[in-house]
């Protein structure tokens, strides 16, 4: 099986744009330029396993997710995993909404820290 670039480009773009990052500042945060990420992104080039290490850990992204697109909690055994499994789909929701709130403060903060 081979790695396919452009879909692993499409998470990549998703998470960033979920983050509210711009592709400078993303780009700047994993210390590529940003014209590299638009080629990942888009499917033209590969990451190395550092440039895929730094993604992971800067964004606490999971390399199961961005490589084959596994999003499953289940093998995951912490207490945060396992409140979340029992999370009713409505509740999951709103907790996502708060999440997503929560880490454009953050990175808005991480931002403003960056600049000065």
């Amino acid at each position: 099986m081979e790695l396919d670039k452009v879909i692993i480009g499409k998470r990549l773009r998703k998470q960033r744009e979920k983050l509210s990052l711009s592709r400078e500042t993303f780009a700047e945060m994993i210390d590529i330029s940003p014209q590299f990420l638009a080629e990942l992104e888009n499917g033209k080039k590969g990451m190395s396993a550092e440039t895929l290490y730094k993604i992971c850990d800067k964004f606490y992204l999971s390399s199961d997710y961005l490589l084959m697109g596994r999003e499953n909690l289940s093998d995951m055994k912490t207490p945060v995993a396992e409140m979340l499994m029992n999370l009713s789909d409505a509740n999951l929701s709103i907790l996502e909404n708060i999440l997503s709130e929560f880490v454009v403060i953050v990175n808005s903060a991480k931002k403003d820290k960056l600049k000065g």
